[in-house]
């Protein structure tokens, strides 16, 4: 008998573990379906699934924290709005989530690396198995493998399921360790990580090119999680940066104003204009009809960059922004042009464009090789947890049930609400994570 008041907090932990694998282990998960035949429409519930056995290699864990961010409402929305949905339904079925913060129930792993009771920071990226690959064996950037057979939990392509779950399997190479069972970390330590695949993803973005750390004018579009990273990022890492954020939400907007307020610079787009962006396909004849808020969004930035255009300009938005920057009125000779969010269709390269000498637009997925995944780890330890708690986890509601976060998706999904409505949310699978 375990008599946990007698014991330490870390065997406490342990016992409690112990338990929970002598239980029958079935796993409620948030899963996405086809609503129907014609795979016209997605349909998104709660259902119970087995937990399969561990392979060499694999972690069994439990989802402490988990954030509902801009991804998943794009590939769960009824009408199938992320660009890779083909991808995610390969299977006629998804769990979405590749981050999250989890304790480790099981461990089919070598000791030294984790065991049971410590802590992990999820990332999701999956290495393929070709000892050749050079994206995935030297560089291990396994978002640009050579054979395409690289996975994101989650993320459909014969992947594993994500964390949007009780539990969840995590391959090798897919989490990072942040705590030991034995360092007893607080709930307000763990909390932080749960955005760590966030800052992996949007960092790996900022450093890919190394004159884009150098680059002192931000334009930014989309003040939601990714937007506020980038920002934070730009902001502690280039001397003297000025950020100008677009978004069509004033609330955010404000928020992100408090980060650096001489710093950063707010355009707030109307609503009207965000409604159409909504619904309207990327017809080259309709985008004079945006030229007017073009032109608000260039002046803000001529006049905070001292009459300079961005020489960085980074899409976190979810929506379909393109058509707002994709012109030689907001891109100039050597910006660095980095559309990080899913929501757009297409980048329009116009013969403007193309005159204008060292623009480089240039693609970053993924949460980068394992050398940036542990800066993330030391980078959150180091400080940047106060940013998570203050401007991501505070301006968040969270919930504690799937099926409380599970009605709200249900109210966005029916009817459709768009993206930039669906309000910032994470979610603890089991409730209190301490």
């Amino acid at each position: 008998m375990c008599l946990l008041h007698d014991i330490n907090p870390c065997l406490k932990v342990i016992c409690n573990l112990q338990a929970l694998l002598k239980e029958s282990m079935t796993n409620t998960q948030i899963v996405t379906r086809w609503a129907d035949k014609q795979k016209s429409r997605l349909t998104t519930s709660l259902e119970q699934n087995e937990i399969a056995e561990l392979k060499p290699g694999e972690i069994l864990v439990e989802v402490l924290a988990v954030p509902l961010h801009g991804s998943f409402w794009l590939a769960s929305h009824p009408e199938a709005l992320h660009p890779r949905i083909d991808e995610f339904m390969i299977d006629g079925r998804f769990v979405f989530g590749n981050g999250g913060v989890c304790r480790v129930l099981k461990a089919n792993e070598d000791v030294r690396l984790v065991k049971e009771g410590d802590y992990v920071c999820a990332f999701g990226h999956v290495p393929c198995s070709h000892y050749d690959c050079y994206a995935c064996t030297v560089l291990h950037r396994y978002a640009e493998c050579e054979y395409n057979e690289s996975t994101i939990l989650g993320h459909g392509k014969h992947a594993g399921d994500g964390t949007y779950a009780r539990y969840a399997v995590l391959p090798r190479y897919s989490y990072e360790l942040c705590y030991r069972g034995d360092e007893n970390p607080s709930e307000d330590d763990l909390m932080a990580f749960m955005f760590g695949f966030l800052f992996g993803d949007v960092r790996n973005a900022l450093i890919r090119h190394p004159d884009s750390l150098r680059a002192r004018r931000m334009l930014l579009f989309g003040a939601g999680f990714s937007g506020r990273i980038a920002a934070y990022l730009h902001n502690r890492t280039s001397p003297e940066s000025r950020i100008v954020v677009v978004d069509s939400s004033e609330e955010r907007l404000d928020s992100l104003k408090t980060l650096a307020a001489d710093a950063v610079r707010t355009v707030l787009i109307p609503a009207d204009v965000t409604e159409e962006l909504t619904k309207r396909h990327q017809e080259v004849e309709h985008r004079h009809e945006l030229q007017e808020t073009i032109t608000m969004i260039r002046e803000a930035m001529l006049d905070h960059f001292g009459g300079r255009r961005c020489n960085l300009m980074f899409d976190a938005s979810s929506g379909n922004t393109a058509p707002l920057w994709d012109n030689p009125d907001i891109l100039g000779p050597a910006t660095h042009c980095i559309p990080f969010g899913f929501g757009s269709r297409y980048v329009l390269l116009s013969s403007p464009l193309m005159q204008q000498s060292g623009l480089s637009i240039f693609m970053s997925r993924g949460v980068g090789n394992i050398r940036n995944r542990k800066e993330v780890i030391e980078l959150i330890k180091a400080g940047a947890s106060s940013f998570v708690h203050d401007f991501l986890i505070g301006p968040s509601k969270r919930y504690n049930s799937m099926e409380e976060v599970m009605q709200l998706i249900s109210e966005q999904h029916d009817p459709p609400q768009p993206l930039h409505r669906v309000p910032p949310v994470y979610l603890c699978p089991n409730g209190e994570i301490s």
